[in-house]
Order: structure tokens, then sequence, then C-alpha cells
């Protein structure tokens, strides 16, 4: 006998060491994923709003370029030089100087009225046409939809911007990159006649220029290029795409990070707390396996093992009570920070965002109690009372208790009563109102608009319970699985009710520990109906004054 007694003992400690590991290791867990959640966040909406600058960066360098062009190629001299043999001196004067000297432009390309290319200069020097080829076929069919869209604008008299074509694209030519821009030589106003085919100045800057913007006015961190199927692992980037849609390439850089780094500066921290845990733990586990020894050393002595097992569920009660406050201490440590944050400089969007954290909090606390309870339920644990309680002034009540937050949201609760229901019943009074509440609550959540009845019955076995709802109602396909443990109607991502799922089970395991039955039918779109069936005895009727006076 003193055997046995010392080895259920024993199993007990070492079932206290695995829940205390187990507890302080989800603690721990939570803790740490929490934030690297909370700073893996930041990092991504940092790498978001990098990729969106870098981005804006590239249409106003393009943009740029237009307007570049258009200083020289929107002028009464450019068209009057070209409008005869061209003056290939004045145009690498005023078109390849100008454009690389004070633009900051690697090549320009000058088509003629003819639509011979006469000129080509690179780094302010007139070139071969020949060792430009790569970017000359490059940008060829952008000069050619140039000088469609150029012919199609002559159907009236026009000058400076009305008659200037322009566009930009970003090109591979070889095995470089370049911002491209393209314009036609109009003249300023009607003082000089438009030639019969515009000329076509073509400029470019290289991908070069670019990263060195990116890094220098938006402080991002090596922006590089790399191949446009290249992996880019945590890497922020944007994708550079032909004048057709296809990607030449990307921009890659290192991000910020920043949320990386606040973790990484409260790492001493965060270590010291998890050894401050560990140390508690080893000196428990070093406690309890005295214990152990101790009772494995006395088995023959029933009265000191017996004394000894007291003393060892004394301190486990003491334990598990400390414990559950541990628990919740680090989320509401959580939900404090997020209330200090709060007071922080935050935009709409971090603000919303940080409600969200907050709202999830509270909830989380309140689903720890009610996971607890089904977890009572299945063990057996909760047994109902069974006592004389008046059916019909406990509906009236969840009715007045449900119809404030349910004329919040625009519904109605309304109750319905059979004259029979009145009188006293023998039932648990508690566990019917918590049932019942539980159902009330799944219907208002999922009832946007319209009613709700709350309905009282006799039938057969005793008393018959309605929740009527106009809601969204309820697939026939997910009926048979409805009252399941963390089941949700809509159970995607994108879902817009609230919950675990736990309220059903809730309802059902309350509803069957009375020896009752618990079931649904549904419509889609036009509402549901959840009837519970309670075994019940009538014990007497109720004294009208009683009834007034509650």
């Amino acid at each position: 006998m003193s055997g046995k007694v010392a080895t259920s003992e024993r199993k007990d400690l070492q079932r206290i060491v695995t829940i205390t590991l187990a507890a302080l290791a989800i603690v721990i867990a939570g803790a740490v994923g929490l934030m690297a959640y909370a700073a893996a966040s930041v990092d991504r909406v940092q790498t978001a709003r990098e990729q969106q600058l870098a981005e804006v960066r590239v249409a106003r360098m393009l943009e740029d370029l237009t307007e570049n062009i258009n200083s020289s190629a929107i002028w009464n001299d450019s068209v009057i030089t070209l409008s005869g043999e061209p003056d290939l001196e004045w145009l690498q004067i005023n078109f390849g100087d100008y454009y690389a000297d004070f633009m900051g432009h690697a090549v320009t390309l000058v088509y003629d009225r003819h639509g011979d290319l006469i000129l080509a200069s690179r780094d302010s020097e007139p070139v071969a046409l020949a060792r430009e080829q790569a970017f000359i076929d490059a940008v060829t069919p952008l000069v050619a939809q140039v000088r469609r869209e150029s012919d199609a604008k002559r159907d009236r008299p026009r000058a400076a911007f009305e008659a200037s074509v322009n566009r930009t694209a970003i090109v591979r030519a070889g095995a470089d990159i370049y911002l491209v821009g393209l314009g036609t030589v109009v003249p300023e106003d009607m003082s000089t006649p438009r030639l019969s085919t515009d000329p076509i100045i073509v400029s470019a800057k290289p991908v070069s220029v670019l990263l060195a913007s990116l890094e220098k006015d938006l402080a991002l961190q090596a922006p590089a290029l790399a191949d446009a199927d290249a992996a880019r692992g945590d890497r922020g980037g944007i994708v550079l795409n032909g004048p057709e849609g296809a990607p030449l390439g990307q921009v890659l850089w290192t991000p910020a990070d920043p949320g990386r780094a606040v973790l990484l500066g409260a790492a001493p921290v965060i270590g010291a707390v998890i050894l401050l845990l560990a140390a508690a733990v080893v000196a428990l586990f070093l406690r309890i396996s005295r214990i152990v020894r101790r009772l494995e050393e006395n088995e023959a002595d029933l009265t000191e093992a017996r004394d000894r097992a007291e003393a060892a569920n004394i301190a486990k009660s003491r334990f598990l009570s400390v414990m559950s406050h541990e628990l919740r201490t680090p989320l509401n440590g959580v939900l404090g920070m997020a209330h200090v944050l709060g007071f922080g400089n935050l935009d709409a969007k971090q603000r919303s965002q940080l409600g969200v954290l907050k709202q999830s909090g509270e909830s989380l606390l309140a689903l720890i109690e009610r996971i607890l309870t089904v977890a009572r339920l299945e063990k057996g644990e909760l047994m109902p009372e069974p006592s004389a309680v008046d059916v019909a002034s406990l509906i009236e009540a969840l009715g007045t208790e449900y119809r404030g937050s349910a004329k919040r949201i625009g519904l109605t609760v309304e109750t319905l009563v059979d004259s029979a229901v009145d009188g006293l019943w023998r039932l648990d009074g508690v566990y019917v109102r918590q049932a019942l509440g539980h159902l009330l609550e799944n219907a208002i959540r999922h009832t946007p608009e319209g009613s709700i009845r709350l309905e009282a019955h006799v039938i057969a076995q005793g008393l018959e319970f309605r929740v009527v709802d106009t809601g969204i109602g309820i697939a026939p396909e997910r009926l048979p699985d409805l009252f399941g443990k963390f089941v949700q109607l809509d159970d995607s991502s994108t879902r817009t009710g609230q919950g675990a799922g736990v309220g059903l089970t809730l309802a059902r395991g309350l509803v069957e520990a009375m020896g009752g039955t618990v079931r649904a039918m549904s419509t889609p779109g036009l509402g549901s109906t959840f009837i519970l069936e309670v075994p019940a005895e009538r014990t007497g009727i109720v004294d009208q004054s009683d009834r007034m006076a509650a």
C-alpha cells in the first residue's frame, strides 16, 4: 500500500514539473513570438514604404527626362536648324553637350525630319553611330511609336506642348539598362512653321544614376542592379520593366529593419528574464527532486508517506495558484505596453493596428476562461445542481440583459414564453442561463440586421428553448460540425465575424451535462434556429406578488 502511495505522489510531482516547464515554455515562447511578430510587422511596413519611395523615384526620374528634353526640343532655333542641312556642331552643343553637362544624361540621339539618325553623343562627345548600335536598336521601336503619334497630331496647326510628343521607358542595351526619354522637335510658337515631319530627340541616363539617387536621396542601403529572376530573399526591391512590360532587371537593397534593431536592442533584457525564469525552474525542479527522493527513502512508513503527500498537495495547490497569476501577467504586460504605445506619435494606420492589438489581447483573456470551462466540461467536473426555477422570469431577464448590446448594432430582442411554462421547474437555472446566453451572443454576432427571438415551450420531456434569428444563416453542410470545438461559420482569413468558436461548444456541454440535447436548423440568408431540450419537472406555481416585486 505504501509503495502505491509513494508511486502516486511521485507521478503527481513529476506531472507538476512537466506542467511547469510547459507553462513557462508557452509563456516565454508567446512573449518572444509576439515581440518578433511586432518587429517583423514594423519591418514589413518599412520595406513596403521603401519600395513605394523607390518606385516614385523611378517615375520622377522619367518625368525629369521629359522636362530636360523639352527644354531644347520645344525651341524655334532647333526647328530652324533642323529644317535644312543639319549643323552637327550646333546640334552637339545644344543637345549632346547640353543634356550631358547640365542634365547628367549619358547618351543622346538626334533624328532629322526625314527620320534619319544624324547624331549620336555620349558623355558630351559625338561618337560613331556604330558604337551606339545596341542602344539604337533598343530605342528604335520607341522612335517609331513617337513618330506615329506625332503624325497623328497634324490635324490642325499646333505649337509648343500642344504639338510635342513625349515618351519615357526603361530599355536594355546589351548589358546596360537605361532610363530613356523621347521628344519631338517643334516650334515654341506659331512664328516659326512646323516641319513637315518632326525631328526626334532621344536622351537617356544609365541605371547607375538611379542607384546613386536611391542611396543618396532616399538613404536606401547598398542598392544594386540584379537579374530579373534573381531571388530577393529578405532584401527590398523593385522590378524594372521594359516598354512591353517584360522585366529587364531588379534593383535590390538591404532593408532598414527598424523592428529587428529594436528587438536586438532588447535582447539583453529578454535574455535576463529568461535566465531568471530558468533559474526558478531549476530551483523548483531541485526542490521537487528532493521531495521525490525523500518519499522513495521512506516508502515503508505509511504515515510519513501520507504526511508528505499532503504537504506536496498543499505545495501543488499554491504553485498552481501562482502559475495561474503568472500566466496572465505577461499578457497584461503586453496590453499595458500597447496602452503606453498609444501615447506615442503614431499615424492613423499604426494607431488602428495598435487598437487591434489591444482588442485582441483583451479577447484572449476572455477566451482563456471559456477554454478552461470547455476543459472542465470534458473532464466531467461540472455537475448540474437542480433547484426550483421560475423559467418565465429567467427568459424575461435574459431578454432584458441582451437588448442593450443588440440595440447598439440595430437589432431587437424579443421574448416569447408559452403560458404553460408559468410556474416553478426543477432544473439547473445557472446552466440554462449560461447556455442560452452563449446562443444569444452567437445570434447577435451573426445577425447584421433584423431581430432575435428567445422562446420557451413545454414538451413531453420537459422544456424546450429556442433562439431564432434573422441572420446570415448556415450552409447545410456546416450544420453537422457546428457544435464542435473552435468551429467558425466562416473560417477563412477574411471572415467578418468574431469569436473563437467555443460559445456553441459550451452551450452544448452545459445542456448535455443536464441530460438534454441541442440542435440547429438554418436556411442560408434567412436565419437560424437553435433548439435546446432540457429534462425538467414542474414543482409548483409562482406567487405573482413575488414576481412583481422582483
